[in-house]
């Protein structure tokens, strides 16, 4: 059986999504939802701050914040 990988996410992490409609677009983490695994973001790219939340599946971590 697959096992489930613990991801580490915390607030103003700078993640990158790699699947869904969003998919090459880099964020950083707003809020964190345990419960729903749900990650909320903010494009880096966009001119505009647009709030976009994405499950934790579709993530990758690429910044830890205080590293």
């Amino acid at each position: 059986q697959p096992q489930k990988v613990e991801i580490k996410i915390s607030l103003g992490d700078i993640v990158e999504v790699v699947g869904g409609p969003f998919k090459g677009e880099k964020g950083k983490v707003t809020r964190y939802d345990e419960e729903k695994r749900e990650v909320t973001m903010e494009l880096l790219e966009a001119a505009v701050p647009i709030p976009v939340t994405v499950s934790v599946e579709f993530i990758k971590v690429l910044e830890k914040t205080g590293e």
